[in-house]
């Protein structure tokens, strides 16, 4: 096993994609006219987290490592990889620079948050043998996620600074600290899931309630198409109840979906975390 910085993953990418980021460069002048192409002859940040979310090769927990730093940054994130794992990456990555997508800009996110299916490459690429090597594992750099949080609050920062993989540990460890046996999920196939919380209520029985957890930066909030997919997944799953819980707030359409169906649904927007952190560290 070989120990990677994220940012070394990402210095990978950006060589990879060197030799096709003028074509692909001249197609997003062809296709938008309010680009403004880049001065640096290097990939720039922006260039690579595109190419890394549009690539359906490269799977959605290493694409979200290698997109979100978190509050500590590429250069201290770190993996644990296989060397076979890393010749297939390296595969992934050169295979997506030689297809029309990519070279005409032509791109969607599939890796990104709301989309989970893959599109159909317009140009034959090489397609992993997923067997020959294990996933790799990312190791968590950062201290516990409820005292991470509140540190934020005391700098007058904003939850939303957390990567959503950090969000959904800090709602775990809520949870956990509220009684409920609690299991954060992995990713992109968890059926909607987030947060798959359950206890033994001595009146009420068995409870399962499912999470979403939701970071949103500014203005950004969750939808009313958000809830109607939460209701989907509690009655497919039998669940108790279901609640998304987000950094940002909620649109009244969302809102209004909630006050309809109050017994299996819930809404707790940033505020409630906040006040949640606070009263669990100091009692306020």
């Amino acid at each position: 096993m070989t120990t990677l910085t994220t940012q070394a993953l990402r210095d990978i990418v950006m060589h990879e994609i060197l030799n096709s980021i003028e074509i692909h460069r001249r197609s997003r002048e062809n296709n938008d006219d309010d680009y403004v192409k880049p001065s640096s002859e290097l990939p720039t940040d922006e260039e690579i987290e595109d190419f890394l979310l549009s690539n359906p090769l490269i799977d959605f927990e290493t694409a979200h490592h290698l997109t979100d730093p978190g509050l500590l940054g590429f250069h201290i994130n770190t993996a644990k990889v296989t060397e076979a794992w890393l010749v297939k990456f390296k595969e992934q990555v050169s295979s997506w620079t030689k297809t029309n997508e990519w070279l005409a800009a032509d791109l969607v996110y599939y890796n990104d948050f709301d989309v989970v299916a893959p599109p159909t490459p317009e140009k034959e690429i090489w397609i992993p043998d997923n067997t020959i090597a294990l996933p790799p594992a990312f190791l968590s750099n950062s201290p516990n996620h409820l005292m991470l949080a509140a540190k934020l609050l005391r700098e007058g920062k904003l939850l939303s600074d957390l990567s959503w993989r950090e969000f959904e540990h800090l709602i775990g460890e809520l949870l956990t600290s509220n009684g409920w046996d609690v299991t954060v999920m992995q990713g992109s196939k968890d059926g909607g899931i987030d947060v798959l919380t359950e206890r033994n209520d001595p009146i009420l029985g068995s409870v399962k309630a499912i999470w979403q957890a939701k970071k949103y930066v500014g203005h950004k909030k969750v939808q009313l198409s958000h809830l109607r997919e939460l209701s989907a997944v509690v009655e497919h799953l039998r669940a108790t109840k279901g609640v998304i819980v987000t950094t940002s707030s909620f649109t009244k359409g969302a809102i209004d979906w909630v006050q309809k169906d109050t017994y299996r649904l819930e809404a707790k927007d940033g505020k409630f975390v906040e006040n949640w952190i606070l009263s669990k560290l100091y009692g306020i």
